[in-house]
């Protein structure tokens, strides 16, 4: 079930974070240094946290880039979407969804996902579609896909 974020909690997500992103720089420095990131950017974005039986199981973060002058509109994106099984993906990116078509009347969902990132597929299975490719985007060599989903109200 998903949750809000506990002080006592960061120490899991942490570990979990590193070992679900191994080539992500952030998340290859030190326990206490990815520890201090992730209560940054919960402080500054909202965190959904998936938990069973106590134990933290996935995580993403919702981030805001851009809302319309008249605040209809918002654009968002995942950042750090983290889990340990699909059934907990598809919990969180449910929870996620709901929670922006909650913040605006439409909304707009865009991802950036690597080529080697297995969850291209997932995405397109609950509605994401594929809006663009960048070239060496995060990391020389590597394509990136932009996916993505609207909501209207």
């Amino acid at each position: 079930m998903t949750n809000e974020i506990k002080d006592n909690d960061y120490e899991a997500l942490a570990k979990l974070y590193s070992s679900f992103f191994t080539t992500h720089n952030i998340f290859q420095k030190s326990e206490d240094e990815v520890i201090s990131y992730l209560k940054e950017s919960s402080s500054k974005h909202k965190l959904i946290i998936f938990k069973d039986n106590d134990e933290v199981k996935g995580a993403l973060f919702l981030v805001n880039f851009g809302t319309a002058e008249n605040g209809l509109h918002k654009r968002w994106k995942f950042r750090h979407f983290a889990f340990t099984s699909e059934e907990i993906a598809t919990d969180l990116l449910l929870e996620a969804e709901k929670t922006i078509q909650n913040a605006s009347k439409t909304a707009k969902i865009e991802l950036n996902i690597t080529e080697t990132e297995e969850s291209i597929d997932f995405y397109k299975q609950h509605g994401y579609e594929q809006e663009g490719e960048l070239k060496n985007h995060f990391r020389w060599g590597e394509t990136c896909f932009v996916l993505a989903k609207s909501f209207s109200s």
